[in-house]
């Protein structure tokens, strides 16, 4: 039989090199009285599938979840989840002392409707600020870049401020000299921002989709056209113009002076410009009217005269 030193001393050898390379939570030593002794470790493990024949304290990570990774030890009995909890909807961060800390009231995620609460645990849009909001820096703005709006609750909507569109005319030959004649001024569009969306043409009038404030201009050239070889009452004629909105005529006249056929003189114009409410879908013309003599009065060729639309709020 071996001394009891000896034995100690092979042991020990033993110890030292199975530690560089054991990988199993269990192996088999011999003690210094010469008994084969079976010596556990406690294991650190990562799966889906919480592992078998653990001991107390064995760590596992339940990789299971991919969005709730948990690290669990066993109690001796079961696989007891570690934890850090908080009021449900609570983001963390790391306080003064580099600790978790939660304040739900000032910073809090909705997870049934996907929404983040910035000063606020109710929020009611994606991303809700109870506070001011401040942007540091921002990029030069593009010449089709969407210009923001808040409504009376603080949401953010893109905005249709400053979009407008520009139309003259290709109508050469309605006669104008007539009561409530719609002026043919929307031939060709020079622009319209966002295509139809805002501003729709139809036929003499123009249909605007969304509620604001509006500017709207007419600039009318006008051309007499001299009959008084057959009719003497055709000179001094004269027309003037008022802007309508679902054919009712608002606002001021655009007027002019008589059209004289003296010295050639056959030629005027009218202007008229307004700034006016519009509710959704209001309908926009031009009337025109004889406040003189009877006679043919035309728009003075095509391209000559616009109307002019912005909308302001």
């Amino acid at each position: 039989m071996l001394p009891y030193r000896l034995k100690s001393i092979i042991l020990s050898i033993l110890l030292m090199g199975l530690g560089h390379f054991i990988s199993s939570q269990e192996i088999r030593v011999v003690d210094n009285k010469g008994t084969t002794t079976i010596v556990r470790n406690t294991s650190v493990t990562s799966g889906t599938v919480a592992p078998t024949s653990t001991i107390l304290n064995d760590i596992w990570f339940n990789t299971s979840e991919s969005e709730h990774q948990t690290v669990n030890i066993w109690n001796g009995s079961s696989w007891q989840e570690i934890t850090f909890t908080g009021t449900p909807g609570s983001i963390f961060f790391a306080a003064s002392d580099g600790t978790p800390e939660q304040e739900n009231d000032q910073f809090f995620w909705d997870e049934t409707n996907n929404r983040l609460g910035v000063g606020t645990a109710s929020p009611t849009e994606s991303i809700d600020v109870n506070g001011r909001l401040r942007v540091r820096t921002l990029d030069q703005a593009a010449n089709n870049d969407l210009l923001l709006k808040a409504d009376f609750n603080g949401v953010l909507h893109s905005s249709k401020v400053n979009y407008g569109g520009r139309w003259t005319n290709t109508n050469t030959s309605t006669n104008l000299n007539v009561n409530d004649t719609q002026v043919p001024i929307f031939g060709t569009a020079d622009y319209v921002d966002d295509g139809t969306s805002l501003y729709e043409v139809s036929g003499n009038t123009l249909i605007v989709k969304e509620a604001g404030r509006y500017d709207i201009r007419a600039n009318i050239a006008m051309i007499g056209i001299d009959d008084s070889i057959l009719n003497s009452n055709e000179f001094d004629t004269n027309v003037n113009i008022r802007i309508a909105i679902n054919g009712t005529a608002v606002g001021s006249w655009g007027a002019s002076g008589i059209i004289r056929f003296v010295n050639g003189h056959n030629h005027s114009s009218v202007h008229s410009n307004e700034i006016l409410e519009l509710d959704a879908n209001d309908v926009i013309s031009i009337l025109s009217y004889r406040d003189a003599n009877s006679g043919s009065v035309l728009m003075d060729g095509s391209g000559n005269s616009s109307f002019i639309i912005n909308k302001l709020r």
